[in-house]
């Protein structure tokens, strides 16, 4: 009898196979996956992917509304129509925004949303900044927000410009434009420090929004500011009212400082030319505590000042006093606590965060109009908005609503008309867990001590580069 010819398996041989079946199996599903995944981000977020993910350009990715180009179409000599930086794209949008008068209804606020987040890849993107900023790109384009208060009846919605800074677009504009506080800027120690006075200082020059990346629009921009928010108001505390009044009694938008970029100033000057905007509110901030002043309730709840000011959401015109005296403020802190050796040991929440923007809000208004800080509660009308000068405080529902019952202070549902940003309180900001400003909160929340212990993480988080 004839033998088989077909070679023997034997049991490494088997084995061998079915690992190799197993490893296709599984490459197989980790391509289906991405393939999903991708076909997914193209149905969910198409200009997210469109813009950020599959975008091109140094130090961030942006959107200039094509019509904006259309009608602006003989560019200042050096104004590039096709930037290839972000710094480029912010000048573009700056010029634009203002020679063709977009601005916030009711304000000199030009329509430029910022934001800045460290990498323009999809792996260092969550689903909810993923869906957060689709959200804010399709009220760029000009959109309804996908998600609206009950009310928000606006028909027509104004094309937005809309820029995000990597760390690297950061660097160029501080160096370019702030570059009397780079040194302060650079030692730093966590990356949100950098991007709180970032955030200032880039309204300070091209004005607009910024909004942090895991907050959502619930109301476009251009609709923010309604004539009831300007209406006047009494503190009747003092017997004083207030109302909308620009900070040089009707005359000119305030002017850049002295050592402006040359190209930067022919921009400006060129665009306040053609623009015949006249001065509005010129800053919108809004609270995120609001809390009684007596007591100990406002810092058992982890807040320096009973009513404080939230830095999530801010929006100015370019060169508003807040601005400048802010990163003023800041520079002048680092310098102390360098002096001292101090500086890894400050708050960053009092540095750089809400602590110091409230400051210096405060220490202003106080100034140019007497105002009697606490006057600003919500928590005896109802959550109503207050204008002093010309700088806009919403209450907390304005970027702070729908807070449940645990610190609520007065926030109404997202669907309220009061409502006009979402913030998910994602928190990457904190970095690592950190026992001790947990055993903070702990003490503060149940014991009512522990006041002056830090709020904030141990500095053992460097700032995360761009690749």
């Amino acid at each position: 009898m004839k033998r088989s010819t077909f070679p023997r398996i034997s049991k490494s041989d088997i084995v061998i196979l079915n690992i190799c079946i197993i490893f296709a199996l599984l490459l197989w599903l980790r391509l289906w996956h991405t393939w999903t995944n991708h076909e997914l981000l193209q149905k969910q977020h198409p200009r997210l992917r469109k813009t950020v993910f599959e975008g091109t350009g140094t130090g961030g990715r942006w959107h200039i509304p094509s019509k904006w180009l259309k009608d602006g179409a003989d560019l200042p000599k050096g104004l590039k129509s096709s930037p290839k930086t972000v710094l480029e794209a912010a000048h573009l949008a700056f010029y634009l925004a203002r020679s063709q008068s977009r601005y916030i209804a009711n304000s000199s606020i030009p329509l430029i949303l910022h934001q800045s987040w460290y990498s323009m890849t999809a792996a260092s993107w969550s689903p909810l900044i993923q869906d957060y900023v689709e959200s804010w790109l399709t009220v760029c384009a000009g959109d309804r927000p996908p998600e609206v208060g009950l009310g928000h009846d606006d028909i027509h919605q104004d094309e937005m410009a809309y820029i995000i800074w990597d760390n690297s677009g950061m660097d160029l504009f501080v160096k370019e434009y702030e570059g009397a506080f780079w040194e302060s800027y650079a030692a730093l120690p966590i990356p949100v420090e950098q991007v709180d006075v970032f955030r200032v200082a880039v309204l300070r020059w091209f004005g607009g929004v910024y909004s942090d990346i895991d907050t959502k629009p619930l109301r476009h921009p251009v609709s923010w500011i309604e004539p009831a928010d300007i209406d006047p108001w009494i503190d009747h505390s003092k017997g004083r009212t207030y109302s909308l009044s620009s900070a040089a009694n009707g005359g000119p938008l305030y002017p850049p400082p002295s050592h402006s970029p040359a190209f930067y100033s022919m921009l400006y000057e060129m665009s306040t030319n053609l623009s015949s905007k006249e001065p509005g509110i010129s800053a919108i901030v809004g609270l995120e505590a609001d809390l009684p002043p007596e007591g100990d309730k406002y810092w058992r709840a982890g807040y320096e000042y009973p009513v404080q000011i939230t830095q999530w959401t801010l929006a100015l015109a370019p060169h508003h006093p807040i601005s400048s005296r802010f990163v003023s403020a800041v520079d002048k802190d680092i310098k102390m606590l360098q002096s001292t050796d101090n500086l890894n040991d400050a708050f960053a929440v009092d540095l750089t965060g809400p602590v110091q923007f409230t400051r210096v809000i405060k220490e202003w208004l106080e100034s140019v109009s007497g105002l009697r800080w606490n006057a600003l509660t919500g928590l005896h009308d109802g959550g109503r908005s207050k204008t002093v000068k010309d700088v806009l405080v919403l209450p907390i529902t304005g970027f702070s609503p729908g807070r449940g019952i645990m610190n609520n202070m007065g926030s109404k549902p997202v669907t309220d008309r009061s409502a006009r940003v979402l913030h998910g309180f994602q928190g990457s900001w904190r970095g690592s867990f950190d026992l001790v400003p947990e055993f903070g909160k702990m003490c503060r929340t149940f014991f009512g001590k522990c006041r002056t212990m830090s709020k904030t993480p141990r500095r053992n988080v460097r700032r995360v580069k761009h690749p």
